[in-house]
């Protein structure tokens, strides 16, 4: 058989089978102008991405900056929208793939060229190019950027159990101020005396307050979105996530009172640039703490003190420091354990889930493929970020 035979298709093929591969994806429209256009751009935020990931200066200016750019469109776009467009999407998604791949299979049926299949194809791998973009140009970067002690001039290092006691004191002190204020249940839970949008309007106020006195934060407004699940998106125990795809800050509202306006400035300083979680936890306690809003005060100092519990409880169970969490429990104000007590039979219904297992791993793996070696665990590092703080305050 000589190359002519080899390289000819039978006499009796279809006219649109003799074409070359790449001519009918052209005609299809896989490779048309827009689609080769988005390649580039995709290759180009793959290759800022791979810069940041080696280079942290570049990861720091490309995040303060032409990251920003993209979040702040996406978060403005959705922003028109009352309700989660990500969660929409979520809950569509297996009809819609369910119709694709139905579409796609009686395509193929009824086109031996396969021409509609490449048409429906298109609006796929464009989907997932844009996807590509908005993550590695607008958020992933962030992963590489400055620490945040850095950006904020304190030495962060690790902490022993007396420091995780001295500062939960120091907490304990500012929320002593604060308590008067805020009102609770008979279950022992806070009351936050405003709905979602009050909270909204409260928490960009504290953002727009913080962010004016440090440049390492973006400064601009943005509207949190309320999920309507919340009530199952609770068993997976994610309390908020933001959606880098559409820039939304979603908030589980079953959530208690007191876990809201922190959850909300924690997605709200994600949508901001800070992409590590203990990070986002730290950005989320100083602005609710720089907040003039008796609970967002109060918010920040629980979620807090909380976090200090758990690490403290966690560093000398077992050993010969124990008595210090004991000496911790004797101080911590009485509506405060309350509050805990609260929480914790709150989460008697959702404490052992699938949906939790699932969301955890998934979550874990994708924080350490980020660089966070932690994993989930890297939320409650954020005591490592206080104990720091509070030294460099005095």
């Amino acid at each position: 058989m000589n190359i002519e035979e080899i390289n000819t298709l039978p006499e009796g093929a279809p006219e649109e089978e003799k074409k070359p591969l790449i001519a009918r994806w052209r005609e299809d429209g896989l490779l048309s102008r827009r689609m080769i256009a988005l390649l580039i751009v995709f290759a180009f935020s793959l290759a800022v991405y791979l810069t940041a990931r080696l280079c942290t200066p570049f990861a720091e200016f490309w995040t303060r900056y032409p990251a920003q750019a993209v979040r702040f469109i996406t978060a403005k776009a959705m922003g028109w929208f009352p309700f989660s467009f990500a969660e929409c999407v979520i809950i569509s998604l297996p009809v819609l793939l369910i119709a694709y791949i139905t579409a796609a299979i009686v395509s193929g049926r009824r086109d031996s060229s396969n021409r509609r299949f490449y048409r429906l194809l298109k609006p796929l791998i464009s989907l997932l190019l844009v996807i590509g973009i908005l993550f590695f140009a607008g958020f992933g970067t962030g992963y590489n950027r400055n620490p945040l002690e850095k950006n904020l001039g304190i030495e962060r290092s690790a902490v022993s159990a007396f420091e995780l006691y001295e500062t939960a004191q120091k907490v304990i002190n500012e929320m002593d101020n604060v308590l008067p204020n805020v009102s609770f249940d008979s279950t022992g839970a806070s009351v936050m005396p405003y709905g979602f949008s009050e909270l909204t309007e409260k928490v960009n106020s504290a953002f727009d307050g913080y962010a004016a006195g440090v440049d390492y934060i973006s400064h601009f407004s943005s509207k949190p979105k309320a999920i309507a699940l919340s009530e199952p998106m609770t068993y997976t125990h994610i309390s908020g996530v933001y959606t880098y795809m559409t820039g939304e800050a979603n908030i589980n509202t079953n959530y208690p009172d007191f876990i809201r306006p922190f959850t909300m400035a924690h997605e709200m300083a994600h949508q901001r640039g800070i992409s590590r979680e203990e990070e986002a936890n730290f950005v989320a306690f100083l602005v609710c703490a720089s907040s003039d809003d008796n609970y967002e005060l109060y918010s920040a100092y629980m979620n807090m003190l909380n976090y200090l519990r758990s690490a403290l409880y966690t560093a000398v169970r077992g050993t010969e420091d124990e008595n210090l969490f004991r000496e911790l429990n004797s101080i911590t104000p009485k509506k405060c354990i309350g509050e805990l007590s609260a929480y914790s039979k709150f989460f008697d219904k959702y404490r052992e889930s699938t949906a939790s297992t699932v969301s955890g791993k998934v979550n874990d793996t994708f924080l350490k493929s980020q660089g966070q070696k932690s994993g989930i665990s890297s939320y409650g590092l954020v005591v490592d970020l206080a104990v720091a703080y509070y030294k460099s305050i005095g």
